[in-house]
């Protein structure tokens, strides 16, 4: 019998995967940290747009309010950079934050909250995205 001398003993063994070994894998998201870095900015920008231009009365600011609304508010968007898709891949609650935006939209037409709910910018640090200065010295001496 092949079963007594071992030979599809190893085919009939299950792996063996620890809880450990399973949610390491899960939780290395180092290939997906530079698009979760563009969600994130992209997510900062349409905030940062709806709370600079929630008072705008027409031109540039009233359409650049306007696009952050609708994708701020539209619910059942599609595609990964959906606000639904973008909060959840991020971690955040869309119904809670868009809740939150209707709440401080509501005060801010009532005139009872002039303050905003963002802050600065993580993601953009000193108001400019650069190379790291290794990486730039590492091009200029290779252009040389």
């Amino acid at each position: 019998m092949e079963w007594e001398n071992g030979a599809l003993g190893p085919l009939l063994v299950p792996d063996v995967i620890t809880p450990e070994q399973y949610y390491d894998s899960r939780r290395d998201d180092s290939a997906l940290r530079p698009v979760k870095r563009l969600m994130l900015a992209l997510l900062e920008d349409a905030l940062r747009c709806f709370q600079n231009n929630s008072d705008a009365k027409g031109g540039l600011r009233k359409r650049l309010f306007s696009e952050a609304e609708e994708w701020l508010c539209k619910e059942g968007g599609e595609g990964p950079f959906s606000f639904e898709t973008v909060c959840e891949t991020l971690g955040i609650e869309p119904k809670f934050l868009r809740g939150g935006l209707l709440e401080w939209r509501s005060q801010q037409l009532a005139g009872s909250s002039p303050r905003r709910l963002a802050r600065r910018s993580p993601v953009v640090r000193a108001g400019r995205i650069s190379a790291p200065a290794q990486r730039r010295s590492r091009r200029v001496s290779q252009a040389v």
